[in-house]
């Protein structure tokens, strides 16, 4: 929850949720048809490891953590 309150974090979760899920389907449906298809058995595991973290790095380059407002106030006192 990052530190947030319960409406914050609604707030969060639905200005965000949809987007995410149809960017994750966008995502992971071409990448396991082509697992599944082309892929061999003993290999498709490694695939999606590899893969999960390519698609970690997108989320957290789209949906950085948001700054605090007490750490924004030190920022602007240094």
């Amino acid at each position: 929850m990052n530190g947030m309150n319960f409406q914050q974090t609604y707030d969060r979760i639905a200005d965000v949720l949809w987007d995410t899920q149809v960017a994750q389907w966008s995502f992971w449906i071409p990448v396991q048809l082509l697992n599944f298809q082309f892929v061999p058995v003993r290999h498709q595991l490694n695939v999606v490891l590899l893969t999960s973290v390519v698609w970690t790095a997108l989320l957290s380059a789209w949906y950085p953590p948001e700054e605090k407002e007490d750490d924004k106030d030190e920022e602007k006192k240094e």
